[in-house]
């Protein structure tokens, strides 16, 4: 369990793993890259980066944010050979708001400036989420996943490759 993970002789067996992924909802879309440490064959610790695309159909525009966090993945594996497993990825982190489009309405017939996006260049938002879903293990740890996304950013789904 986790004490051995922790040990000396579990620290060992630490391996790395890596996860490019694709999460799309409604109106927000990202991509993300994974990074970090398999402790055992059912827990993997890892750092998060990411480029998200909100768009906001009342405006129109959009909102554009650099994402960066921490994820843990636990499996369930489904089988003595582990190639198929049910997984739970939990993420929390921060967002930067780098960029937003149609920030601003002009009236045509009154000339007058009304902002409809309330968020800034600059501002930071707290991101977090869960994406459970279905690994299938290809060659060795080459694996691809899909599942749904809830978060606070997302209501969609996501699919990836992990190695």
């Amino acid at each position: 369990g986790w004490r051995y993970a922790f040990s000396k002789e579990g620290r060992k067996e630490w391996k790395p793993e890596f996860t490019l992924r694709y999460m799309s909802g409604f109106t927000t879309s990202a991509p993300i890259i994974t990074g970090g440490v398999r402790i055992d064959e059912k827990r993997t610790f890892s750092l998060l980066v990411g480029r998200g695309d909100t768009y906001i159909d009342h405006a129109p525009g959009d909102i554009y944010t650099i994402m960066t966090g921490v994820a843990f993945r636990r499996y369930f594996h489904l089988g003595k050979r582990k190639i198929f497993a049910i997984y739970s990825d939990l993420y929390i982190g921060a967002g930067w708001i780098d960029k937003v489009t149609g920030k601003y309405h002009i009236n045509p017939a009154k000339g007058e400036k009304t902002e409809v996006i309330e968020e800034s260049a600059g501002d930071v938002i707290l991101i977090g989420g869960w994406q459970p879903g279905v690994r299938v293990r290809c060659y060795k740890n080459l694996h691809l996943f899909l599942g749904p996304t809830i978060a606070s950013d997302c209501f969609g789904f996501h699919v990836g490759v992990g190695f």
